[in-house]
């Protein structure tokens, strides 16, 4: 027994110290009788130590603590660290020696790899009791794609189904495969390595972190970088496209938040891409449980994964380039959905069209400017009292909402609403009471239905892990929407989101109405010993450590099969998109493709769904995040995703509208929004900002076939329709640091302003023959392999956008829809390279259809 009472108690803590704030320390509680016995003291056997990696610290302290109450008062360790996220004051601690393979086999020709691991000695009790056996589990899946997972075979952790995101199945092995898998017994470690130049590109081998801990609320593992790294990815969050090699401390946890910086928000995506040398690999964690993923600089530097349950289930990806990683990771996760062509036209939307007059009056404003509108959107304003499935029947008329739509598909036009997850508790409300009849909603740990606060009010949620569900949801939209149809479906909220912390249970409306549906099904995951508000580990939720369920349902919240919202909280958007995609395409809109913008995602959401980035702030800073935001969901397989143009929060300027209607017109997904309250923004309240965006929504629609056939793309192949520089000259080292330009497809390069008060832009200019778009005129012939920063021209009435040589634009006139722009004849731009050669392609469909069989014409020219 490491904590033996026969044994030498030596002091681990400090007078009034407690068993939660000892146990944190890695010690030994024991009260004891005796007043002079130490009730905190050090595990027999162990050496505790100062020396600890900052990546690997516990925190000790708060902000703001000082040496001397550090060690003096609290008996911990100081010391300084300019890592950011390191803390200065942390607990000693003592080794972790991790596991040991104990016995090994081989099947299918060598190409899985089967375990046993055990733990190398006494264990590292970070968090609680450490598992003493493990499975290790190795498949050369594909020439290109390695999988590796670490389990407890003996105990039943939470992995997420195989329906809600695939496993993927190993492909005919081959003799060129682009890996090498090795691993050392004791410690157990393992590295992966590139066949073609031996280089590491995984290596748990890592001086100073712990080898592997696996813990029941606690894993860690950390891969050994570069010094200077490039990590691409992890998200969701509003920051630099490049994570910071300095110090990043990424928290993947879906929280409703309004976009503040370098902090987890909506949606969850642990996957990750690496360039070294010119050449990237990416990394999948198929895990849905909260975690942190620290990149702390030192010797060495290192990617630190610290996640609070489910197990550790990595998929490897070896490029070499950034465009293979991509589509060898949406080959497993799902392939992008291919949006209806109407999609790709201007959205306008606000919080604040409080009535169908406004509607009818915004649509009439851009007509009578000649700007192109192809959706007008409301928020929640249409519902009555804030429900789902209604409309307001003062301001929002059933019968007048369908003459409405009617004129705008007459006008070959659109209309998309938003829908919320909660359904308000409030009797005689269908919604609610077909659900309760239905058992569909979430349960508390008690097995009745758990109440949350939004919008309406108290509410409950749909379990879109019951079955009956599907059937559910898809009556609701029938039921509402009948003979008011409605083009699309906006689906916000899902992170979960809810108001109180954890169940609102001390509401005193919590009991008016409520109506009591038991919990039927399994339990087996309902384990009273797991800490599920407050984990063992807590993290960075919020940037502060914030418990779980701020803002979200109580984490011993009871979804059917016994899935505890603790370990699904990140699927909840995700599959809400998958069911909704599901009653749209089936029921509502049969064999048509559905038009969905969710708000929180998942790895895989892409197949279902497109994202807005949420909401933003009218200002220069988001106006540049939004390309890195955009870029990073290239990299997550949702290509289909735009930031609320002119801004969400706070009033915009005019200088900042002009630009950012520039800027937006290539978003993939273009809409502007604002909120509730805010000065109104839409771009014909200004002359300038009319002029500017009746000329680059014309640029747009111009390049609506380029657009279409790069989503195909990205459905059939896995290909991104926005890219960063590196992706395109991966050789580039100065490419890699580029967020403030982009790419589209591979012919176009674009170079936005981002701050105010200027007319140039200094922008890199990759190598090769480059052609002004405007004028189609030769602009510039780079050599330097690097690429070359240039100042370009960008008065108000410009966006620098140049066209790569080597490639042909598919172009059309541009009028004030999609669907009468896709009538006009095309013309092309071709754009020829050094040896005079230039290609492209023209994907052309019916723009709607699922599955259009045969009917469709795919262009290579």
């Amino acid at each position: 027994d490491i904590c033996s009472i026969s044994d030498i108690k030596y002091d681990c803590g400090y007078f009034g110290i407690t068993q939660e704030q000892c146990e944190a320390r890695f010690c030994c509680w024991r009260p004891s009788k005796n007043p002079e016995d130490n009730w905190c003291f050090y595990k027999k056997g162990d050496s505790y130590s100062c020396d600890i990696d900052p990546a690997t610290r516990v925190d000790c302290g708060y902000m703001g603590i000082q040496k001397d109450e550090c060690v003096n008062n609290l008996n911990c360790c100081w010391k300084p660290t300019d890592v950011i996220g390191g803390n200065y004051c942390y607990y000693m601690t003592q080794p972790c020696k991790g596991y040991k393979v104990v016995n090994i086999e081989k099947r299918h020709n060598d190409r899985v790899l089967i375990a046993n691991l055990e733990l190398n000695g006494i264990g590292c009790g970070l968090y609680g009791q450490d598992s003493n056996h493990l499975k290790l589990l190795v498949e050369y899946e594909t020439k290109d794609r390695l999988h590796v997972k670490i389990y407890d075979p003996n105990e039943q952790r939470f992995e997420i189904p195989e329906e809600i995101v695939p496993i993927p199945e190993s492909e005919p092995i081959t003799d060129d495969m682009l890996y090498t898998f090795v691993y050392n017994k004791s410690p157990f470690t393992f590295s992966v390595a590139r066949t073609s130049t031996g280089e590491k590109i995984i290596d748990t081998n890592v001086p100073g972190m712990n080898t592997l801990v696996f813990e029941d609320q606690y894993m860690e593992i950390s891969f050994k970088l570069p010094q200077d790294p490039f990590i691409y990815g992890l998200g969701e969050v509003v920051d630099t496209l490049r994570r910071n090699p300095r110090g990043t401390f990424h928290t993947i946890w879906t929280r409703d938040a309004a976009t503040p910086i370098a902090e987890n928000i909506y949606g969850a995506q642990p996957f990750y891409m690496e360039m070294r040398n010119g050449t990237a690999h990416g990394v999948f964690l198929r895990n849905s449980n909260g975690m942190d993923i620290a990149i702390t600089p030192g010797n060495p530097t290192k990617l630190n994964w610290k996640v609070i349950g489910g197990v550790f289930d990595f998929y490897i990806f070896l490029g070499p380039t950034p465009s293979d990683v991509i589509a060898q990771y949406t080959k497993i996760i799902g392939r992008p959905s291919l949006p209806p062509y109407w999609a790709l036209g201007y959205h306008q939307c606000r919080w604040g069209y409080s009535n169908l007059t406004m509607l009818e009056n915004v649509v009439s404003e851009f007509k009578s400017n000649n700007i192109p509108l192809e959706t007008i959107w409301s928020d929640i304003d249409y519902m009555e009292n804030f429900k789902d499935f209604t409309w307001d029947s003062v301001n929002f008329p059933r019968h007048e909402m369908k003459n409405f739509v009617m004129k705008l598909r007459e006008n070959e036009q659109h209309y998309v609403v938003i829908v919320d997850p909660g359904i308000k508790i409030e009797a005689g409300y269908h919604p609610y009471e077909d659900g309760v009849n239905r058992n569909v909603f979430i349960k508390n740990s008690r097995g009745k239905n758990i109440v949350g606060r939004v919008w309406p009010g108290l509410t409950v949620f749909p379990d879109w892990f019951n079955k009956d569900t599907l059937n559910y949801w898809g009556d609701m939209f029938e039921n509402w929407l009948g003979d008011v149809a409605v083009d699309g479906i906006w689906i916000d909220m899902n992170e979960l989101a809810s108001w109180c912390r954890g169940e609102c249970v001390n509401d005193e409306e919590t009991n008016s109405g409520v109506q009591s549906s038991q919990y039927v099904g399994d339990q087996n995951n309902y384990n009273q010993s797991r800490k599920l508000r407050n984990s063992p580990y807590k993290i960075n939720n919020g940037g502060i450590r914030l418990p779980l369920d701020d803002n979200a349902l109580s984490m011993d919240a009871i979804h059917n099969n016994g899935f505890l919202e603790y370990d699904v909280h990140n699927l909840y958007g995700h599959m809400e998109s998958m069911i909704t995609y599901d009653v749209l395409s089936k029921r509502i809109r049969k064999g048509k493709r559905p038009f969905i913008i969710t708000r929180s995602t998942f790895a895989g959401t892409g197949k279902y769904a497109g994202h807005w980035t949420g909401d933003n702030w009218s200002n220069w800073d988001h106006l540049y995040m939004s390309i890195p935001g955009l870029l990073n969901f290239q990299l997550f397989g949702i290509p289909f995703v735009g930031a609320d143009i002119c801004g969400f929060k706070e009033a915009v300027t005019e200088e900042l509208c002009l630009r950012w209607m520039q800027l937006g017109s290539f978003y993939p997904f273009m809409r502007n929004h604002n909120g509730l309250d805010e000065a109104s923004q839409e771009p014909y309240l200004w002359p300038s900002v009319a002029k500017i965006s009746r000329k680059f929504i014309n640029i747009r629609y111009s390049l609506l076939s380029y657009y279409y056939t790069l989503f195909y793309e990205s459905h059939k192949k896995g290909l991104t329709v926005w890219r960063p520089l590196f992706f395109e000259f991966p050789l580039s080292k100065s490419s890699l640091l580029i967020d403030k330009q982009f790419m589209i497809g591979s012919g176009l390069l674009l170079s936005p302003v981002l701050s105010s008060n200027v007319d140039d832009v200094i922008a890199l200019i990759p190598p090769g023959l480059w052609y002004d778009f405007y004028s189609n005129k030769f602009s510039y012939n780079i050599t330097n392999p690097d690429g070359e920063y240039v100042n370009l021209s960008a008065p108000l009435d410009i966006l620098p956008i140049l066209i790569r040589g080597g490639h042909i634009l598919p172009m059309q006139y541009p009028e004030l829809t999609t669907a009468a722009t896709k009538r006009n004849n095309y013309y092309l731009i071709i754009a020829l390279d050094e040896d005079e050669y230039a290609k492209g392609t023209l994907y052309l469909d019916d723009g709607e259809s699922i599955d259009v069989g045969k009917n469709f014409t795919y262009l290579t020219f």
